[in-house]
């Protein structure tokens, strides 16, 4: 089981650049446009401007932009029809916290798509046992979850593959295509970060600089208090020899 996309470089370099360039100045002229004191939007509202872009691209390219709602999340993924190959695109942090909850109570989006993956079948059964059992039940659900992400487009997808940042210190430092088996284990990738512009982004970079501005006047505050307390100690009168005599006489 292999990558195999059916879409050419130029498309790749699209997406990846539609996925990793900066939303700072979009987002900054949000703020401004609509005075905003304070930058709460700004995850949600970066992700909304990835996906608006990455959007684009996949109509460019002739590819189903599929749009699905999840919870109060909503999210964007692209359909090769030619193919059956459905693009979802995802933080790698955030990817690898829900595949350690594969198996588990509640069923993460990711873990209903990966279920449109192959198992792995050209292992023997030794090897076989060597993967997570799911129940039946388990495994109804996530074909439950996934019929509702896709509806009407569920049996044009064949495989599934993740669009995976990278992030070193808040920063996108690469991105991978990434096809795991249904059971979350990686089975082959494709290294797409020669695609990653030098003026990369990420998807919390501007909440970094918003709170190094926010600290920069609470430093001050602290300051002040500090001088005004020191003031206030200047101006309490210190007791008399006489006074502490009296005190130690009572």
């Amino acid at each position: 089981m292999k990558i195999n996309l059916g879409i050419d470089q130029t498309a790749v370099r699209e997406l990846v650049k539609a996925f990793t360039n900066s939303t700072n100045h979009v987002l900054n002229d949000i703020k401004i446009e609509h005075g905003l004191d304070t930058g709460n939007f700004r995850n949600g509202g970066a992700w909304d401007v990835r996906f608006k872009r990455i959007k684009e691209v996949g109509l460019n390219n002739e590819l189903v932009v599929l749009t699905a709602k999840r919870g109060i999340w909503t999210f964007i993924c692209l359909l090769n029809l030619a193919n059956g190959v459905l693009l979802v695109f995802s933080k790698e942090k955030n990817l690898e916290n829900v595949i350690k909850k594969l198996g588990k109570k509640s069923i993460h989006y990711f873990h209903a798509l990966v279920s449109i993956n192959s198992d792995p079948f050209d292992l023997d059964k030794q090897q076989q046992e060597l993967f997570p059992i799911f129940t039946e039940e388990y495994e109804a659900r996530r074909l439950e979850e996934v019929l509702k992400i896709l509806g009407e487009d569920y049996p044009k997808v064949k495989q599934v593959v993740f669009v995976v940042s990278q992030e070193v210190d808040r920063q996108v430092t690469g991105v991978e295509a990434r096809l795991f088996n249904k059971y979350f284990e990686l089975v082959d990738v494709e290294d797409w970060t020669s695609y990653v512009s030098e003026d990369y982004s990420d998807i919390f970079v501007s909440n970094e600089q918003d709170n190094d501005i926010e600290t920069k006047p609470i430093a001050k505050i602290k300051e002040s208090i500090k001088i005004r307390r020191d003031h206030l100690k200047r101006q309490i009168p210190k007791k008399t020899d006489d006074t502490k005599k009296e005190e130690d006489l009572n």
